[in-house]
């Protein structure tokens, strides 16, 4: 259970410099130079066990949709970073928990307590609200958020089918390496694809290729020791530490609907983690 409680906080610390990131260097540049890092570091950490490689189409095939899926998600996470704030974002992590428990049902049979469900999608909408500032119409970088949390709600539990077949390094670095290849191809045909070898002198990009790469073996590797289920649920405190890794280097301060908002997505984690 250490690697996934290590592994979310790496999310978290990694997350919080997604908005400074972007805002300065721009979207495409930020996910592509990032992903070009995590990439090569999660290729050498499979060559380290290629001894290990297990060749099966049908998995590296279920690998490549997680990472389709979860490429679209990163670039959803990005696009928000770049329109909210951190806190906000992030906090809406819950609906990849409620996304992901029905996946995990689905492929798993993995239990849900199904009497609490509606109380936490209650809470959930609630979080959405306090963040929009009580207005029913959603502003655009909630929108993307929201998109990210049901990509990695479907990515995540996915992503547990090939872990069993083929081992979890391989299957972070086919996900890895598909969704390296989906922001190739869109850096094509928006002619952006240049890589800039200087940008990893910021230390915030560096961070955050490295944190995430640390961040993702800890995470997929703690599917292979626990239920998927208890992995996914200790994933979703993960935006605390990034909350106040925003709010110590970056000086984000939360507005009283914001600390609404947190308090009731505590609420649904809790409730989920208990149940």
């Amino acid at each position: 259970m250490i690697t996934a409680v290590l592994g979310v906080l790496f999310f978290g610390f990694a997350d919080a410099l997604w908005r400074p990131s972007v805002l300065h260097h721009g979207l495409h540049k930020v996910l592509l130079h990032r992903t070009v890092l995590t990439t090569l570091i999660l290729g050498l950490y499979l060559l380290l066990d290629i001894q290990h490689f297990k060749f099966n189409i049908p998995m590296i095939g279920v690998g490549i949709l997680s990472g389709v899926i979860a490429g679209f998600g990163l670039y959803f996470l990005a696009k928000a970073f770049s329109l909210e704030t951190t806190t906000n974002v992030l906090f809406l992590n819950i609906f990849t928990l409620l996304i992901a428990q029905l996946f995990s049902f689905i492929l798993f049979k993995e239990t849900i307590q199904w009497k609490y469900y509606p109380i936490e999608i209650g809470l959930s909408i609630l979080t959405v609200l306090c963040f929009n500032g009580f207005d029913f119409k959603l502003r655009k970088g909630l929108i993307y958020g929201l998109l990210a949390s049901i990509c990695f709600g479907i990515a995540y539990p996915l992503a547990g089918v090939p872990i069993k077949e083929i081992g979890f390094k391989t299957t972070i670095f086919i996900q890895e390496i598909t969704v390296l290849t989906i922001f190739f191809c869109f850096g094509y045909f928006i002619k952006k694809t240049k890589i800039d070898l200087k940008i990893y002198l910021d230390i915030k990009i560096l961070a955050l290729s490295v944190l995430s790469a640390i961040a993702v073996i800890l995470f997929f590797y703690s599917y292979t020791v626990i239920e998927i289920y208890k992995v996914n649920l200790i994933s979703n405190f993960h935006p605390v530490g990034g909350m106040i890794v925003s709010i110590i280097l970056f000086d984000e301060r939360l507005t009283k609907y914001q600390i609404l908002g947190v308090v009731s997505s505590i609420i649904v984690c809790l409730s989920i983690f208990v149940n």
